[in-house]
């Protein structure tokens, strides 16, 4: 096995010293380095990038005020931001959690419009039995003591089918 990973390897070595460039190749190689390297360090080949007539401080200069009047409009409006009033985080109670029991599931806007804006709607109270662990889905206290117990509740649910509010029953 080692005598064929040696006569491999002896092989590849060949390959490769033939395959190695010659000095004329190795000389062209290293002037064409050096000339970039002359025009990298020349000072009129790095003012190439500044417009004509033109001089590097000049428009690092207007860079900086570019970047001052940037932060400047950046910086007035955050301040127009924060005086602006935050949204509600919390929605203002509906006449609903004021009259009664139940928590509605839905925002204002999806409870007026299923509604219909009408002040009595039409909609349906269901018996339901739920796992104990939707109150803490809901936010509520949840007694994981109690996790295997259900819970009784009722769902308002209006005609289309879709849940509006829940209430439940101890």
């Amino acid at each position: 096995m080692s005598a064929l990973l040696s006569q491999l390897l002896e092989q590849g070595r060949a390959e490769l010293l033939a395959r190695r460039p010659d000095s004329a190749q190795d000389a062209e190689v290293l002037a064409r380095l050096g000339r970039v390297q002359a025009l990298m360090a020349s000072p009129q080949k790095r003012l190439a990038l500044v417009p004509a007539g033109m001089g590097l401080k000049r428009v690092v200069r207007g860079a900086a005020w570019s970047g001052l009047w940037l932060s400047g409009a950046a910086l007035l409006l955050a301040l127009a931001m924060l005086t602006l009033d935050p949204p509600a985080l919390k929605a203002q109670p509906t006449a609903l959690q004021a009259s009664s029991n139940f928590l509605p599931l839905v925002s204002s806007a999806d409870w007026q419009r299923a509604m219909g804006g009408e002040q009595q709607a039409a909609v349906w109270l269901v018996p339901a039995t739920l796992p104990r662990e939707r109150l803490a889905l809901m936010g509520l206290p949840f007694d994981a003591a109690r996790a295997n117990e259900p819970l009784q509740a009722e769902l308002m649910l209006h005609p289309s089918g879709q849940v509006l509010a829940v209430r439940f029953i101890q």
